[in-house]
């Protein structure tokens, strides 16, 4: 059976695909809902922070190793097993530095703020590293492996919530539970994947360099989050940390839907742009990024005059949000197509769009609190459409 055929993307496939995803969706979000029911505001603006912070740690492991998986090993042969076999390293081997920290941390004291963060950290480590384990097991053509490992993950967090509301386990024996959970799916990602050999001569400089490349623009997008909530801990707006939550995983998944469908039809473009199709997505990309600078444009315009109107509020916050979505999935779909034409321009593109919306948020976020850091969001599609379109 050929590469194309194996990645073929059918309704059945692609219902599955989804179903377990959104599983994991609704359950992760369904669940930020109870623990806000079962803790206090003060146990929950604590968790929100914590999770806000390092949150985008997932997609430091994820992003660019899924990505590099999913780009080179359904082009590869006889390299096949080797790529696969040293990415199935980073699921087994990097969890557990971070993990081993916050089990200490949780031994010896089990109450510091510290041991929240070590135990957040520890967790989406973890968490990206499963996610690299489902992208191998579709890189080599295993599809139910995706579905089964994000529906388990998604029951599984559904009844520590339940937990936490029920039998009122807080913010840390929720994380440690989190924690157990994703490093028992990670092993069972393991088995039936390549070993490590000893990789032809230049093969770990290719796929590093496709790591870092491909990853970096999900890993800033993620930053960019990360920052804001720093901001706004730092701010006298600190309290709006747990409103700044529930609008950034709305936001979350929103995009995740997008996400999913470019990671599920990744091996098709990179096939066909292996095969010839390099001048098309570089025509597409360079459309796309220039519509994502005008609309980035005129959001933040009308944005920031509906803040100087003193519009806040968490409904003001979801609809600055909504709006700036379609904008968002404008810049989103040009540094996809992009990292597969020219990777080294897009990882440049999403640096700059890091460091414009740190420095917006440096200024909104003590004048509107958490709807300044939405408002500082909308700098991200801006640059990123100027930076992709002058590089096409």
């Amino acid at each position: 059976m050929t590469a194309t055929a194996t990645h073929r993307i059918g309704l059945t496939r692609l219902t599955t695909l989804i179903a377990g995803r959104a599983t994991f969706r609704v359950m992760l979000y369904g669940s930020a809902a109870l623990l806000a029911l079962a803790w206090s505001r003060a146990d929950f603006a604590a968790y929100a922070a914590v999770m806000g912070a390092v949150g985008w740690l997932c997609m430091v492991v994820q992003s660019g190793t899924e990505k590099a998986a999913l780009k080179l090993i359904p082009r590869a042969r006889r390299t096949r097993d080797q790529l696969a076999g040293m990415l199935r390293a980073l699921v087994a081997y990097i969890p557990l530095p971070p993990t081993a920290a916050a089990v200490i941390a949780l031994a010896l004291a089990p109450r510091h703020p510290v041991t929240l963060y070590l135990l957040g950290i520890a967790y989406y480590v973890a968490l990206g590293c499963g996610m690299l384990g489902v992208a191998l097991h579709r890189a080599l053509g295993r599809y139910v492996r995706d579905t089964v490992h994000f529906a388990v993950l998604g029951l599984g967090m559904g009844a520590m919530a339940a937990l936490a509301f029920f039998a009122g386990v807080g913010p840390t024996g929720y994380l440690t539970g989190l924690l157990a959970l994703v490093t028992a799916l990670n092993l069972s990602l393991l088995p039936g994947l390549p070993r490590a050999g000893r990789p032809r001569p230049g093969l770990r400089r290719v796929l590093a360099g496709t790591i870092v490349l491909m990853g970096a623009a999900d890993v800033m997008n993620n930053a960019m989050i990360g920052t804001l909530f720093v901001e706004l801990s730092l701010s006298a707006h600190a309290g709006q940390s747990g409103e700044l939550y529930f609008v950034t995983l709305a936001w979350g998944f929103a995009l995740s839907v997008l996400y999913t469908l470019q990671r599920i039809y990744q091996p098709q473009l990179s096939l066909r742009v292996a095969g010839g199709g390099a001048a098309g997505a570089r025509v597409l990309g360079r459309r796309m990024a220039g519509l994502a600078a005008l609309a980035g444009v005129l959001w933040l315009a009308l944005a920031g005059i509906a803040l100087i109107q003193h519009i806040h509020g968490p409904i003001a916050l979801g609809v600055l949000a909504l709006t700036l979505l379609p904008v968002q999935a404008l810049a989103s779909g040009a540094t996809f197509v992009v990292e597969h034409t020219d990777p080294r321009a897009n990882a440049k593109a999403v640096v700059a769009a890091l460091a414009a919306v740190a420095a917006l948020g440096a200024v909104a976020i003590p004048l509107a609190g958490a709807a300044g850091a939405v408002y500082a969001l909308g700098a991200n599609p801006l640059v990123l459409g100027l930076a992709l379109r002058r590089s096409q």
